[in-house]
């Protein structure tokens, strides 16, 4: 009988433990779901522009591009119209900010690339007339999610639109803007959202305390 009781009394000790631990499993195998889903839902949003967006204005800077190819003017201000390219039109031509708020400006076959350590899980920017050879690519581990250009964003019959808010929602790693053969891609107050930890992230981490806690009590117990 004492043996008996001995035993009962060593199982009731480990049973926080043993919780602990089949909670540990579940969660565990709950975050790898979640954090492997290769479910990506690339979806852009566009809204064009009432009123102006505040511009970044000298002597402050844009988020700048991690890499470029070609020419690419970063962080510029005001109009460059003049022959020969490469040309570059202010997304705040004909506003009083024409004179001090930067842009960014992608040259005829060049490219502005962004690339992120953490997946992101939306990228906004305010993209200044956009144009049919403006294209906007998204990807996720080498692979597109989601390609736009400017008539993504172009009303049929439309000619000179003027200012848009892009924002993709969906998931990636890096974004590419890009013109084709024709001068420019211009775009402004570029910002982007990291991928927010998932809810089972933190019943993992929830899981581990109490697996600490578990622990403990069997060592002083």
């Amino acid at each position: 009988m004492a043996t008996t009781r001995t035993t009962a009394t060593a199982t009731a000790k480990n049973l926080p433990l043993k919780i602990a631990i089949m909670g540990l499993v579940g969660l565990v195998a709950m975050a790898a779901a979640l954090l492997l889903s290769p479910a990506n839902a690339a979806v852009v949003l566009l809204t064009t522009d009432t009123v102006l967006d505040t511009p970044i204005t000298a002597p402050a800077t844009l988020l700048a591009p991690t890499s470029i190819s070609g020419n690419v003017r970063v962080d510029i201000v005001g109009n460059d119209l003049v022959a020969p390219a490469p040309n570059s039109r202010s997304p705040y031509d004909g506003t009083a900010s024409v004179g001090t708020a930067r842009y960014h400006s992608v040259s005829a076959g060049a490219s502005a690339t962004y690339s992120f350590n953490v997946d992101q899980s939306a990228f906004a920017f305010m993209w200044g007339s956009p144009d049919t050879y403006n294209t906007l690519n998204f990807f996720l581990d080498n692979v597109i999610v989601g390609s736009f250009t400017g008539s993504s964003v172009i009303p049929p019959g439309t000619a000179g639109l003027g200012f848009v808010d892009a924002v993709f929602s969906g998931r990636f790693d890096q974004v590419v803007f890009g013109s084709g053969n024709t001068d420019a891609f211009e775009f402004t107050n570029v910002s982007s959202t990291p991928v927010p930890l998932p809810a089972a992230a933190w019943l993992l981490l929830s899981g581990l305390g109490g697996l600490g806690f578990a622990g403990r009590r069997r060592k002083t117990a």
